[in-house]
């Protein structure tokens, strides 16, 4: 018998999922595409393919983010380390084993049900699937934004407490600071034009995921900035916070990402 909860929730089969997510290493917040291969209760085998725009070697007991909920007996982990690793020659691609170890709440009633092997869309809390498209295209942009302010604040922290000459700091800022900022003015110019769009499009029966070109999409939520780019230079602690902060910000947004990522999924199998 089908159940009010069950009527609420839109399922794919994990096989199906075939779109690389985002990823993350903490120690240097580096981002990388991966792929699901399988995951078990307390794990997740993905691959990296050689093929993918954001490559990274990961070694064994490197701490990584997949920024996914992967949710068993109602707990979500998307944090863990990497358990083993092997290159595999048919698949072309790095395979790495992550032992999930750590709970968190997840932002979005999008995750993987490691019980049933099937991504799962609760829209019970959700007039349509427009709404939950618009909120997640809303929070990339405000994440876009929030990181142009930390920038802001960073650049003026620099100009009272630098040690650089005026040659040296315009140079600084020409070729690091102007470079981070012009990057994400971009991105979000590019994420806002999406939201702005959508916003228009709600109502109207058309599919709002129709506007994602999924590869621009990850190319304007992925870093801008590179944390050795500033400690090179710089080692005040109070920047290495602001940059802290930055980085958290985008790991938010992979989050944003991988949920789109998954809805662009399940568009494409309604569409087949």
């Amino acid at each position: 018998m089908e159940t009010s909860d069950s009527r609420h929730e839109q399922r794919l089969p994990i096989e199906t999922a075939v779109l690389p997510f985002l990823g993350s290493r903490d120690e240097d917040y580096q981002p990388f595409q991966y792929i699901i291969q399988d995951f078990s209760q307390n794990g997740v085998r993905i691959a990296i393919p050689a093929w993918v725009q954001s490559r990274e070697k990961l070694f064994k007991n490197d701490q990584v983010n997949l920024h996914l909920p992967y949710k068993f007996k109602g707990q979500s982990r998307n944090h863990g380390n990497i358990a083993w690793e092997t290159w595999d020659n048919h698949e072309n691609a790095q395979i790495c084993g992550v032992a999930l170890d750590r709970h968190f709440p997840e932002t979005y009633p999008v995750f993987i049900s490691l019980d049933t092997r099937e991504v799962i869309i609760d829209m019970a809390h959700f007039s349509s699937p427009e709404r939950l498209i618009l909120l997640v295209l809303k929070d990339c942009v405000l994440l876009k934004k929030g990181m142009l302010i930390y920038l802001e604040h960073l650049s003026a922290y620099f100009t009272r407490v630098s040690t650089f000459n005026r040659e040296e700091y315009a140079l600084f800022r020409h070729s690091i600071i102007n470079n981070v900022k012009s990057g994400l003015e971009r991105n979000l110019a590019y994420l806002n034009s999406i939201y702005l769009a959508a916003l228009e499009m709600e109502g109207t029966n058309e599919d709002l995921l129709g506007l994602l070109d999924i590869d621009e999409l990850r190319k304007s939520i992925e870093s801008e900035l590179y944390i050795d780019l500033f400690t090179s230079v710089v080692s005040f602690e109070v920047v290495r916070r602001y940059l802290t902060a930055l980085k958290i910000l985008e790991k938010k947004s992979y989050n944003n990402y991988n949920t789109l990522a998954m809805l662009y999924l399940q568009s494409l199998q309604r569409s087949h």
